[in-house]
């Protein structure tokens, strides 16, 4: 028997990766962006990405080691990843008590999927484990929530521009070529592309994902449940 694993993140892809038509393209979707460095001061992508990695090689628990390491810095993907892993109890049992209280966080800015998920969650307890999963909640907001996530992503977004700017600073807004090297490459970039404001200001930033997100219901996307799938050998002769 061949399992065919619940690929989570086809959940959540489509988040960061779908542009309104207005401002800069998904990051994690441009490879000169990734080459010259950017996800090294951006901890939440980069954590979050390679989580959904790890989960894909079938590493649930490299998976939610990073997918926490994203969620301390206000990654709601993230989170509601790690949600759904418990609820789902991905290759581990099932924890719907610790599933309402990622969701919960995941769902502390209003993004409707974020919203439904948590309800659904929140309605399939039983009652004597509602005082349980409100009293997780809050534990898990007070490392993860946006209070205290929020300054932590602020000081990596101002450390890794630092870091990758040096003495360009002064014409991040002129039509000026990076070079980096990639897999041993000389490459270029242009200044303004890779120092976008919308990726380096906490506030663009957070802004940035809000507009993608709050656009984003359970309708957008279908994710299967895990099923196993028989061989061909154990169908063979079956109407």
């Amino acid at each position: 028997m061949r399992s065919a694993l619940l690929l989570i993140p086809l959940l959540f892809l489509p988040v960061l990766a779908v542009a309104s038509g207005q401002g800069p393209a998904a990051p994690l979707d441009d490879a000169a962006l990734l080459g010259a460095g950017f996800l090294d001061g951006h901890p939440d992508m980069k954590f979050r990405q390679w989580g959904m990695d790890a989960l894909q090689r079938g590493d649930a628990e490299a998976a939610m080691d990073n997918f926490r390491k994203a969620a301390r810095y206000a990654d709601k993907p993230a989170q509601g990843l790690l949600g759904e892993m418990y609820w789902y109890g991905v290759k581990r049992a099932a924890d719907p008590v610790m599933a309402f209280a990622w969701m919960d966080v995941a769902a502390e800015r209003g993004y409707p999927l974020m919203l439904e998920l948590r309800d659904k969650y929140w309605a399939a307890l039983p009652l004597e484990q509602h005082d349980i999963a409100r009293a997780q909640a809050l534990r898990l907001r007070d490392e993860y929530g946006d209070a205290a996530a929020r300054p932590r992503l602020a000081a990596e977004l101002q450390r890794g521009k630092r870091a990758m700017t040096g003495s360009r600073t002064g014409s991040l807004s002129n039509n000026v070529d990076i070079v980096y090297m990639d897999g041993g490459v000389s490459r270029t970039i242009k200044a303004d592309r890779l120092y976008d404001p919308t990726y380096w200001d906490p506030d663009r930033y957070q802004r940035w994902q809000d507009e993608n997100w709050m656009k984003i219901r359970r309708g957008t996307v279908e994710v299967g449940l895990p099923t196993q799938t028989p061989s061909p050998a154990a169908t063979e002769g079956k109407p």
